[in-house]
């Protein structure tokens, strides 16, 4: 199954902001599946139930929090890479900087190199 794109235009702001349009692709018609979805479709596929891995599915999203929580990355081998980030406010000196001036923290994921090839076998069709 193919993933529909459609074409959309952006104009570069650049200095001037008199850059010309340029048009790029964007996926389009997205639709969501949730952890019920997923873990019927992992059923099918293994000789776990439906509940039993909605039951893992629940254990990972308590012990990926508080794993990333003790300053761990989270790597799931062909998977790939959680890890903790934070952003904060910038002071003139580095003993002035405390905990008091993260500002956001946040969760990223780094995809193994296996799902990457993976996703580099789409096929994308056009959105008319």
């Amino acid at each position: 199954m193919a993933v529909w794109y459609k074409v959309v235009s952006k104009r570069p702001g650049g200095i001037a902001g008199n850059s010309p349009t340029k048009y790029y692709p964007a996926v389009t018609n997205r639709t969501m599946i949730d952890s019920r979805g997923m873990a019927e479709e992992i059923s099918k596929r293994t000789n776990f139930s439906t509940a039993d891995v909605l039951g893992m599915i629940e254990t990972l999203t308590q012990l990926v929090p508080a794993m990333l929580q003790q300053g761990k990355n989270i790597r799931l081998d062909d998977f790939g890479t959680f890890s903790l980030h934070v952003s904060g406010v910038g002071k003139d000196q580095p003993d002035k900087v405390t905990k008091k001036d993260i500002t956001k923290v946040k969760m990223a994921f780094l995809p193994s190199k296996y799902i990457k090839n993976k996703l580099k076998m789409t096929d994308f069709e056009k959105h008319h």
